[in-house]
């Protein structure tokens, strides 16, 4: 794993051994996860991972092989199995991406269609001097690290469901977001033993109509993930994204000095949110490509 992110991303550090652990050991409760190996002479060269969300006809998929083991069929034996399993647990489609010239020859050579572009960038902390956003009449910011509030539970869970907006791979179904999914995976995250920060604007009815989410791990110097921000439709064009967001990362910085990165992820279309990151100090560092593999009936 740790190789085959250093081909596609050289300038992002990698997750912890102990991260990726448990990463891989404590998926959320909604998702099916499987994984696999591929051996060679007593050494592990390719990796494949599966999860299907609870009745989602999508399979998400990582394949990995090791670039001096490549064009020796580990990769096509491991996606062979995927499609089987994918197939037992209800998919119709698989969804996977690439990063990498490799990659996108293996995806093609499979058969699968690209889809969405998304950008990887990342910024280094502290946040620039200048980097300001002017409170919004009428809302107030309130942030939280770990389980949400009880009072802005099912308001928070509802505006998750505001990056449904946003562009996704053909053939992805929009997640539907409830109290439930949202205390799911905060329990996951807990068992990783990693951070959810969360920064949120609410209105004068103290609903949350904005929000922003980090997700960091406990250990020292790790590299901070930006998860979904959003804003309701209703409430957008106001300067909510931007408070937000720059509140979730001055808060970041002085609560966490060790943490030097943080990253996100954005689909290439999404003109407005690139614009923003950019605006607080992210700087691209990978292209990352989603290709649709239709699975036969």
């Amino acid at each position: 794993m740790a190789h085959c992110h250093a081909e596609a991303n050289a300038e992002e550090p990698y997750r912890s051994r102990a991260d990726t652990e448990a990463y891989l050991r404590h998926p959320p409760d909604v998702e099916a996860r499987d994984y696999w190996i591929a051996e060679s002479s007593g050494e592990c060269v390719g990796f494949a991972q599966l999860g299907v969300l609870h009745r989602s006809p999508a399979g998400h998929v990582d394949i990995l092989v090791r670039p001096g083991a490549r064009r020796r069929g580990h990769g096509t034996a491991l996606l062979e199995t995927v499609r089987r399993q994918a197939r037992l647990r209800g998919a119709r489609v698989l969804i996977g991406g690439h990063a990498t010239a490799p990659g996108s020859r293996f995806a093609a050579a499979m058969g699968a269609v690209d889809s969405k572009r998304a950008i990887r960038s990342l910024m280094r902390l502290p946040l620039a001097e200048d980097a300001m956003a002017r409170p919004v009449d009428g809302y107030a910011l309130q942030t939280w690290v770990g389980p949400a509030p009880d009072v802005l539970l099912a308001s928070y869970a509802a505006a998750r469901n505001a990056i449904n907006d946003a562009p996704r791979p053909s053939g992805e179904e929009a997640v539907v977001w409830d109290a439930a999914l949202v205390r799911d995976l905060e329990a996951a995250l807990e068992r990783r033993n990693r951070d959810i920060r969360v920064t949120v604007a609410v209105d004068g009815r103290g609903e949350v109509v904005a929000f922003t989410e980090l997700r960091v791990s406990r250990a020292v110097g790790a590299t901070a993930g930006t998860e979904d921000t959003a804003v309701v439709a209703s409430h957008r064009r106001r300067g909510l994204g931007r408070w937000v967001k720059l509140e979730s990362l001055r808060r970041l910085q002085r609560d966490r000095p060790d943490v030097p990165l943080v990253a996100t992820m954005n689909a290439e279309e999404n003109r407005a949110m690139l614009e923003l990151n950019r605006a607080v100090g992210f700087s691209p560092v990978a292209l990352y490509t989603s290709s649709v593999l239709q699975l036969p009936g």
